[in-house]
């Protein structure tokens, strides 16, 4: 009896690693690095148009994972150099998250993904030369700010059963 289960195992162990690496992913590996490259190019176009200014763009991370037969998500992480209008220069990390969608192309052969949404999960902001602050000095500005001041708050209260 403890053969026959034991064979029974192995066979099904067998059929299933089979189909494991014989079957065919929706979105190929093509896909994803095609995607990747145009996301890519994306970026660095949308940077250059908007901040003209900005320069040392990296791409730090960029992949993309496939979340059905026709959906792509894709993750990116870059940073670049942005001048400030004192001289300074400050570094900024933006990350953030796209979803493209495969619509029906005119020629079967290419695939056409839509960018459907883009959002950005965390900005950074790295400053590479850092001003000094000591206490009873005011910062050097124009117009002074004045001092915002605390407003007292009131202690958390324990629930009691």
């Amino acid at each position: 009896m403890k053969k026959i289960i034991s064979l029974i195992v192995f066979l099904v162990a067998l059929v299933w690693t089979w189909n494991v690496i014989h079957t065919s992913e929706a979105v190929g590996f093509e896909t994803h690095s095609g995607i990747q490259v145009k996301l890519a190019e994306l970026i660095g176009n949308t940077l250059t148009t908007k901040k003209p200014q900005a320069k040392d763009l990296s791409i730090m991370r960029l992949w993309t994972e496939s979340l059905g037969d026709n959906k792509v998500r894709a993750v990116f992480a870059y940073k670049f150099i942005e001048p400030t209008t004192e001289g300074e220069e400050l570094e900024q990390i933006i990350e953030g998250e796209a979803i493209l969608h495969r619509e029906p192309s005119e020629d079967a052969s290419t695939d056409k993904w839509v960018l459907q949404s883009v959002k950005t999960t965390n900005d950074i902001v790295v400053f590479t030369e850092g001003t000094t602050l000591t206490p009873g000095e005011a910062p050097e500005t124009e117009e002074a700010a004045p001092a915002a001041t605390a407003a007292p708050t009131a202690a958390p209260q324990e629930a009691t059963h």
